[in-house]
């Protein structure tokens, strides 16, 4: 077997390849296409030569060839939020197994770039594409999904229906709240992100169907929606704290507000759980690393990022495109910030 290329060629083709191994074009193409139709030793010798040769297949040839990109895209609403980069590499793990690119954009909840983004991968002719929504309305993805199918990811889309995969937002907020009212807690504010969020909308509702079973008058002015960064929440919970009776516990609607919240009782000199309670929904890295450490509700965001790649696979590699809801469970773990394991206002009530 020569291993020789002329160097004045540049890259290694397949055409090197094939004059290396001593088989037809054909053949080297059916190995790099991984079609069973070749016997092992003669698979064997073309794989020694192009690893030998440094051959790398010419992605944009074989794509026209095989009339496929092996690509999807992914719509995610913020890159740096831990929450959404756990969901990202159980896209990538799936797709990686399939021998599949992911092409990755951050929307900043802006449905401007939502729809500037999916318009670009359109014209890369992505596979498939999962969205995280933005706030907002995603009819004008009707057009792309007569072209590929579409996955939404941790919130339904507004205005069309498609497959999504999400949790129990409303009864994880609603046993989280539920276990601050059984502590004594009355007085307990809401700290949540924008009301055109599906997510938020679920999680308020079972916060307020908790205080309405319990019989707790929900104050207009110890609810903060609206918010988008923790910042956001910071200048909420501020405004919260001048509210009279003081609030003697706040839920935030995620992991930012949660964040922010945290931030603001601290400048204001409040001890967590001692003076005021804090609670939120979505566990993230340093909850439980922080103290006081910080009782929430868990979301499996990697094995959610799987299942909505799995879906979309499924869809991609099938002619029936059945739109699917997948949700999963969420678990409440207790810990200090809520009062019940450190000694807060109402922990022994």
């Amino acid at each position: 077997m020569s291993l020789k290329q002329d160097s004045e060629k540049g890259l290694p083709t397949i055409k090197d390849v094939a004059e290396a191994a001593n088989v037809s074009l054909k053949t080297v193409s059916r190995v790099i296409n991984k079609n069973e139709n070749v016997r092992p030793e003669t698979r064997d010798r073309v794989l020694f030569a192009a690893k030998a040769l440094g051959y790398q297949p010419n992605a944009i040839a074989r794509s026209l060839r095989m009339k496929k990109t092996y690509t999807i895209g992914v719509l995610i609403a913020d890159i740096t939020n831990s929450f959404y980069s756990a969901m990202v590499r159980g896209i990538e793990e799936v797709a990686v197994a399939r021998d599949y690119s992911v092409i990755i954009a951050d929307t900043n909840e802006l449905l401007k770039k939502e729809k500037r983004y999916a318009k670009i991968f359109a014209e890369k002719q992505v596979e498939g594409l999962i969205v995280v929504p933005a706030p907002g309305s995603q009819k004008y993805l009707e057009s792309l999904m007569e072209r590929f199918p579409i996955v939404f990811l941790d919130r339904c889309g507004e205005g069309i229906k498609t497959s999504v995969v999400k949790v129990e937002n409303e009864r994880g907020a609603y046993e989280l709240t539920k276990h601050l009212l059984e502590h004594g807690y009355r007085e307990v504010a809401y700290v949540g992100d924008s009301e055109g969020l599906s997510t938020a909308r679920e999680r308020f509702a079972g916060f307020a169907k908790a205080l309405k079973e319990e019989g707790v008058n929900l104050s207009p002015e110890l609810v903060k929606t609206g918010n988008k960064t923790a910042q956001d929440a910071y200048s909420a919970t501020r405004g919260l704290l001048r509210c009279l009776p003081r609030p003697q516990a706040v839920f935030a609607g995620n992991n930012l507000m949660v964040q922010g919240a945290l931030r603001a009782l601290n400048h204001a000199g409040l001890e967590v759980p001692r003076d005021i309670a804090l609670v939120g929904f979505d566990d993230f890295e340093m909850a439980d690393t922080l103290r006081p450490r910080l009782t929430v509700v868990s979301q499996p965001a990697y094995e959610m990022g799987r299942q909505a790649a799995n879906i979309l696979f499924g869809q991609v590699e099938n002619v029936s495109r059945e739109a699917k809801e997948v949700v999963f469970p969420v678990e409440l773990i207790i810990r200090e910030s809520c009062g019940c394991l450190g000694g807060g206002l109402n922990a022994h009530s």
